[in-house]
Formats: C-alpha cells, sequence, structure tokens
C-alpha cells in the first residue's frame, strides 16, 4: 500500500501543478504608447539686447507669424548720446525657409528710417553745433532663433545684416562706406 500511495500522490502534485500551470497563462506586458505632450506653438516673439542694456542703450526686436514661413515685425535700436546719437526704427519680414516660423534659420528684408547727430565746434565764432540727418534705409539680415524651455516661452536669437541709408551724402555723411551700416542681432526674449 504505500508503494501504491508514493507513485498516486506523485501524480495528483504534478497533475495539479500542470493543471495551474495550463489555467493561468502568464500575463506579458503590452507596452502602451503614451501620446507626447504637445509643445505649444508660439505666434510672436518679443526681444531685448542684454549686451546693449549695459551701455545705456535699447535695441529690441518684435516678430509675429503671419504664416508658417514669414514673420512680420518691427525693430527699434536707440543709442545713448554719449556713444553716438543714433536711433533707428524699421518694419521686417522674415522668412523661415523650413517654414516653422520664429524656429531656426531666417534671411529678413527691412525698411526704415534712421536718425543720427553729430556735434560739430566752430572756433572761428566759438560756437558749437549740432548737424542731425534723418534719412531712410532699407536693409537684410541672416539670423538664426531658438525658442526653447519646457512651456517654449524663452527665446534666444542671434543674426547678423547690413543696412544702407538712402538720399543725399551731404552732412557728415560722405562716401559710399559711410552710408552702409553693418548690423548685428543678440536678444534674448520671451514667446507667446
Amino acid at each position: 500500500m504505500r508503494h501504491i500511495r508514493a507513485p498516486a500522490l506523485l501524480f495528483l502534485l504534478t497533475a495539479t501543478t500542470a493543471l495551474a500551470q495550463a489555467a493561468a497563462p502568464v500575463p506579458v506586458p503590452v507596452p502602451v504608447p503614451v501620446p507626447a505632450a504637445k509643445k505649444p506653438e508660439r505666434v510672436a516673439v518679443i526681444g531685448l539686447n542684454p549686451l546693449a542694456l549695459l551701455f545705456g542703450a535699447v535695441l529690441g526686436d518684435f516678430e509675429r507669424a503671419v504664416s508658417p514661413a514669414f514673420t512680420a515685425g518691427l525693430g527699434v535700436s536707440v543709442v545713448p548720446e554719449y556713444l553716438t546719437n543714433y536711433r533707428v526704427a524699421e518694419a521686417k519680414l522674415r522668412y523661415y525657409p523650413d517654414e516653422h516660423a520664429l524656429h531656426g534659420v531666417s534671411l529678413a528684408l527691412t525698411a526704415g528710417i534712421i536718425s543720427e547727430s553729430s556735434d560739430s565746434f566752430d572756433f572761428t565764432t566759438n560756437a558749437r553745433s549740432r548737424e542731425t540727418l534723418t534719412r531712410p534705409t532699407i536693409g537684410t539680415e541672416l539670423s538664426y532663433q531658438w525658442i526653447i524651455g519646457p512651456s517654449q516661452r524663452f527665446a534666444l536669437a542671434t543674426g547678423a545684416g547690413v543696412k544702407r541709408q538712402l538720399g543725399s551724402e551731404a552732412g557728415f555723411y560722405d562716401g559710399v562706406f559711410r552710408s552702409v551700416i553693418p548690423t548685428f542681432r543678440i536678444n534674448v526674449g520671451v514667446a507667446f
């Protein structure tokens, strides 16, 4: 009897183990794709040049997307008298070749007005005089802009270009090189 019980017990144990394994399949975890959080699409940027602020100058830009590839904006530069009395206001039309406005490489066409003053001293009459010349300008600018951060609010832009002053060469503007002005852009700002 003892010999019969051991094989029967062994049979029962293996049968119940096999049934338990067959009855309960091991669950295989299936990865469920989680949709990535969509970053907000910003439509405008306003920025200032922080280095110019250290010298008392204000150089800034505002730009707003008007299509996937183009933005329209305004640029303003006011340089204090102790550096050079220089003021510029211009409109900018900026093209983004990758058709993602406000992001990446851009080429801008600019048109505006410049006003620059010059002081002179006449030693014969012992008098000071100030000459101010105001002219229209046209120009171009190549830039790169990043909008970064978790909420896509921090904007950083850098670029360079040239602007040409139009009009007469009278006054203290003599020669072609004085009427072409190089421009540089280093802006930190907010996207909204």
